[in-house]
C-alpha cells in the first residue's frame, strides 16, 4: 500500500528566509519599494505563503529588523572567543563598524528604517528594543576592560550610549558617503573614544 507523505516545513526557517528577503528587497527599492508584492517574489513564494507567516506588513518589517541586528550580533559574538577586557570591547566596536560593501548596505537598511520609524510607532518600539540590547552587551564588555585596567569610571551606561552615538553617527557617513571615510578613519575614531574613557586600545586587531 502507498502512502503519501507531506511535507514538513520549517516555520522559523521560512520566517527567516522571508525576512532576509525583505532586507533584500529594503537595500535595493528602500522602504518605499518593500511591498509585501515584492518581498514574496524576492523570497520566491507567493503572497499567500507571505500571509501565512505574517500578520501585515509591520510583522514583516519588524521581523526583518530582528534578523538585522541578529545578523550583527553573531558576527561579533564570533569573533569575541578568547579574548577579554578592552581587547574585547575594541573587537566588538571594530566588527560594530560598516568596512565593507556588506556593512554599507546594512547601514543604509539601518537609515531607511530609522525614517519609517518616525511614523511607525510598532517599529520604533523594536528599534529601541535592539538599541536597549546592543547597549546592555556593551556595558557587559565595558565593565570587563574597567576591571582589567583598573577604572573606577565612568559609569558603563555613558560610555555604552557614547559608543553607540558614535557608531551610528559613522554608520550614517557611510550610507550616505560611502567613499569619504575610509575603514582606517573609522578605526581611528573608535579607538580614539575609547582612549578618551581611559581604556588603552592596540592596533593589533
Amino acid at each position: 500500500m502507498l502512502t503519501s507523505m507531506s511535507k514538513i516545513v520549517n516555520h522559523s526557517a521560512r520566517r527567516l528566509e522571508i525576512a532576509d528577503a525583505c532586507l533584500a528587497v529594503v537595500s535595493r527599492a528602500g522602504l518605499s519599494g518593500a511591498t509585501t508584492r515584492e518581498i514574496a517574489k524576492e523570497a520566491g513564494v507567493s503572497h499567500g505563503i507571505i500571509a501565512h507567516y505574517f500578520n501585515s506588513k509591520n510583522d514583516i518589517l519588524r521581523a526583518a529588523l530582528q534578523r538585522s541586528y541578529q545578523q550583527l550580533a553573531e558576527r561579533i559574538d564570533a569573533n569575541l572567543n578568547g579574548l577579554s577586557g578592552t581587547a574585547a570591547l575594541q573587537q566588538a566596536i571594530h566588527d560594530a563598524l560598516p568596512i565593507d560593501e556588506e556593512g554599507r548596505i546594512g547601514e543604509q537598511i539601518e537609515l531607511a528604517f530609522w525614517a519609517y520609524g518616525l511614523g511607525n510607532a510598532e517599529l520604533a518600539e523594536e528599534r529601541w528594543r535592539s538599541y536597549t540590547e546592543w547597549r546592555r552587551a556593551l556595558e557587559i564588555l565595558i565593565r570587563g576592560a574597567q576591571a582589567q585596567e583598573h577604572l573606577e569610571g565612568p559609569d558603563p551606561t555613558l560610555v555604552a550610549e557614547t559608543i553607540i552615538c558614535t557608531l551610528d553617527g559613522l554608520g550614517a557617513q557611510v550610507a550616505l558617503y560611502p567613499d569619504r571615510i575610509t575603514p582606517e578613519r573609522m578605526f581611528a575614531i573608535m579607538d580614539a573614544t575609547l582612549a578618551g574613557f581611559g581604556f588603552v586600545t592596540t592596533t593589533d586587531i
